[in-house]
């Protein structure tokens, strides 16, 4: 994988160690962006999940294999699902949401990282 030159060294193996477990789950369509410094988070990434149950395997696989004692989300069993972890926001969308929220038109003047698929 390309390493994410932009941010700090712990942050690029974390967002790295985050894209490897999204494919290693069959995540496609997976795009890093750099926030502004003023955001909340340091980086988003924005993918597709075939389904809901994928989505979901995503949350037990965090919590399984990227030891992280505390991250936050929401929307489950949806198809748009949240999640917040050590400065990133993961967005996972089934495709059809991902069309028709078009979620990155919001971060257009985001500069992006890391592109896959």
């Amino acid at each position: 994988m390309n390493q994410i030159s932009t941010v700090s060294e712990e942050n690029t193996f974390f967002i790295d160690s985050v894209v490897d477990l999204l494919l290693t789950q069959k995540i496609t369509n997976i795009k890093v962006l750099k926030l502004d410094s003023d955001q909340f988070h340091d980086s988003v990434i924005i993918c597709t999940a075939n389904s809901l149950v994928q989505m979901s395997a995503v949350i037990k696989n965090i919590r399984k294999n990227l030891h992280v004692q505390k991250f936050t989300y929401e929307g489950e069993n949806s198809n748009w699902l949240l999640i917040s972890i050590k400065g990133i926001l993961l967005q996972i969308f089934t495709e059809e949401a991902r069309e028709y929220y078009n979620i990155e038109d919001i971060y257009f003047d985001s500069e992006t990282l890391y592109q896959y698929g």
